[in-house]
C-alpha cells in the first residue's frame, strides 16, 4: 500500500492513501485529489495504483504548467518508486510505501549532528517550501515577529500541534542534567534530537546558537515524524538562524547610529567615532568619572529681556546662530558641548597632538566674543553681549541615563565656580581661574581682576582677566574679600541689563 503526503506553503500537510485504480489530480473540486494551487490545471495529472502488483504510475493530462517527478518534467506515462517526489506548481507530493513493520510505525528517532551537510540535504529536498519561508522571513525586522512567523509557518507546513522556540539567553531555564530531555541534548551536542512524536532542532549560524525549536504531535492517532519532516525542520531552522543573524546586525547598525547621533550632540564627528569604537567594545558609554578638565561657560546677557523686546522669532534666529557657531568653534578645538538655556558649557580635556585644554578654551572664548561683536544688533541702542568664564580643575565628567536617552554631564564645585565667574564677565570679557591663568600667561595678557566670594566658601577666589591688547590693570579686592571696584562696576551693568 502507498500513500501520498501532500504539502503546500499555504496549507497543512495532508496524507492520502492510494486506492486501487485511477485517481485524477487537479484543481477542480471533482478531482479525486484536489490541490489548491493556481499553477495546477483543473485536470492536471492522473495517478494509477495496481494493488495486486503494487505498481504506481503517473501521467500528465496535457496540463498548462507540467508535472514534475524528482525535478524532471514527465511527458509520458511514468512509473513511480517509493520515495519519489511529485511537484505540481508549489504543491509537492511524496510517495511513501506503507508497511506494518515496527520501524515504520516508530518513525524517526535518535540523534543527528547539526552539520552543513545536513542543512544542504534539507535545502535540496525541500526547495519550494523553504523558498516560500525565506521570502516571508525576509520582511521581518525584529525577533518577536520572526519567532511568531516561524511558529506559524511550522504549524502550517508540518502540521504539528506544539511548536515552541526558546532563545539562547533562556537556555539556562532548561534542565541540562536531564539525560532524557530532547532540548537539553540538542543544546549540549548541537544536534537534531528526535523521538517518535517530538523533534528538537537547534537554530545555529556558524558556531553561534540563537535558539531551539521544539516540535510535538499530541493529537490522538498522530503519525510519527519521518525523515523528510526532520529535513524540513532543519531547513526551517537554518532560515530562522539567517533571519535572526540579519535582525541582530540591523539592530546593531540601528543602535550604533542612535549612539552616534547622541554623541554628535556633544562632541565633534571625529571624537564621536572614537567614543563609538569604545562603545562597540564595551557596550556602554563612558560613565561619570573624575577628571582634570578645563571648562568654559558663555551666556547671553539679558536674554529674557531681548526676547520680550524683539520677539521670539528674531531672538530664536540669533540663539540658533549663536549655538551653531559656538558648537562649531568648540568642536574645532576638540571640546565637548552641553547646552544650558541661553548659555553653552564647553569641556576640554588633555588630548594627544593638540594644544593644552586651557589654551584651546581661551581661543574658543576669543572667537565667540568676536562673533558676538560682529552680529548686527537687534536694537539700535543695544548690542548682543556675552560673558565668558574659564576654569581648570577636577570635575565629574561622563554620560548619565540610558543608551537611548543618555546625556553628557559635568558636575562639581568647579562648574559652580565657573558659573559664578561668568556672571561678572559681562560685557564681552573673559575671566579665568588661577590654574587656567598660569597655563596661558605665556601666550595671552593675563591680569588679576580681583577676588570673588563664593557662596558656601569662606575663602575668596582669585580671578584673572584675559586680554588680547594691553589694558590698565584692575584694582585687586580688599583683604576682607569685598569685590574690587571693577567687579562692582560690572555688577551694576548686570543690574542694568536685568540679570
Amino acid at each position: 500500500m502507498y500513500s501520498l503526503t501532500i504539502t503546500n506553503p499555504n496549507s497543512e500537510p495532508l496524507q492520502i492513501k492510494l486506492t486501487s485504480g485511477k485517481m485524477v489530480i487537479g484543481r477542480a473540486v471533482t478531482s479525486d485529489i484536489v490541490i489548491n494551487d493556481t499553477a495546477a490545471s483543473r485536470r492536471h495529472a492522473e495517478i494509477f495504483y495496481d494493488s495486486i502488483t503494487e505498481m504506481v504510475t503517473i501521467n500528465d493530462l496535457k496540463s498548462s504548467n507540467g508535472t514534475y517527478v524528482n525535478r524532471q518534467k514527465i511527458t509520458r506515462l511514468f512509473r513511480l518508486q517509493n520515495g519519489d517526489v511529485i511537484r505540481i506548481g508549489q504543491t509537492v507530493m511524496h510517495l511513501t510505501k506503507i508497511t506494518n513493520t515496527t520501524t515504520d510505525q516508530k518513525g524517526i528517532t535518535g540523534t543527528r549532528v547539526f552539520t552543513r551537510e545536513l542543512v544542504l540535504e534539507a535545502v535540496d529536498e525541500h526547495p519550494i517550501p523553504l523558498n516560500e519561508i525565506t521570502e516571508k522571513l525576509n520582511n521581518v525586522v525584529d525577533f518577536d515577529s520572526a519567532i511568531s512567523l516561524v511558529i506559524d509557518l511550522i504549524k502550517r507546513t508540518m502540521g504539528v500541534d506544539v511548536c515552541e522556540i526558546t532563545l539562547a539567553q533562556n537556555f539556562n531555564k532548561i534542565n541540562m542534567e536531564d539525560a532524557d530531555n530532547l532540548m537539553a541534548r540538542a543544546i549540549r551536542n548541537s544536534s537534531v534530537e528526535a523521538s517518535p512524536l517530538a523533534l528538537c532542532v537547534p537554530v545555529i549560524s556558524g558556531e553561534k546558537p540563537f535558539a531551539l525549536i521544539y516540535l510535538e504531535r499530541n493529537r490522538p492517532g498522530a503519525r510519527p515524524f519521518d525523515k523528510r519532516e526532520m529535513q524540513l525542520a532543519v531547513g526551517i531552522s537554518h532560515q530562522t538562524a539567517l533571519t535572526m543573524q540579519r535582525i541582530e546586525l540591523l539592530e546593531r547598525i540601528r543602535r550604533e547610529g542612535q549612539v552616534k547621533q547622541l554623541l554628535l550632540r556633544f562632541v565633534s564627528p571625529i571624537e564621536a567615532e572614537d567614543v563609538l569604537k569604545d562603545y562597540l567594545k564595551t557596550g556602554n558609554l563612558p560613565d561619570l568619572a573624575e577628571k582634570k578638565v578645563t571648562v568654559l561657560f558663555v551666556e547671553i546677557a539679558d536674554s529674557t529681556g531681548f526676547a520680550e523686546r524683539i520677539g521670539p522669532k528674531k531672538f530664536s534666529s540669533f540663539l540658533n546662530a549663536f549655538y551653531q557657531y559656538t558648537t562649531q568653534v568648540v568642536f574645532k578645538n576638540g571640546g565637548m558641548v552641553k547646552y544650558l538655556g541661553d548659555g553653552v558649557l564647553a569641556v576640554f580635556i588633555e588630548a594627544k597632538d593638540q594644544l593644552g585644554p586651557e589654551e584651546r578654551a581661551a581661543m574658543v572664548a576669543r572667537d565667540i566674543i568676536e562673533f558676538v561683536k560682529k552680529v548686527n544688533p537687534p536694537e539700535p541702542d543695544r548690542a548682543w553681549v556675552v560673558g565668558v568664564a574659564i576654569n581648570t580643575g577636577n570635575a565629574m565628567v561622563g554620560y548619565v541615563g540610558t543608551q537611548e536617552r543618555a546625556e553628557f554631564n559635568v558636575m562639581g564645585n568647579l562648574i559652580k565656580m565657573t558659573y559664578r565667574m561668568q556672571e561678572y564677565a559681562i560685557p564681552n570679557r573673559i575671566f579665568v581661574g588661577a590654574s587656567t591663568a598660569e597655563a596661558i600667561r605665556n601666550k595671552y595678557l593675563v591680569q588679576k581682576a580681583g577676588n570673588l566670594a563664593m557662596r558656601g566658601s569662606d575663602q575668596p577666589i582669585q580671578v584673572y582677566e584675559v586680554s588680547y591688547v594691553k589694558t590698565a590693570p584692575f584694582v585687586q579686592s580688599d583683604k576682607d574679600g569685598e569685590m574690587s571696584a571693577a567687579f562692582k562696576a560690572i555688577a551694576e551693568k548686570l543690574k542694568a541689563l536685568g540679570k
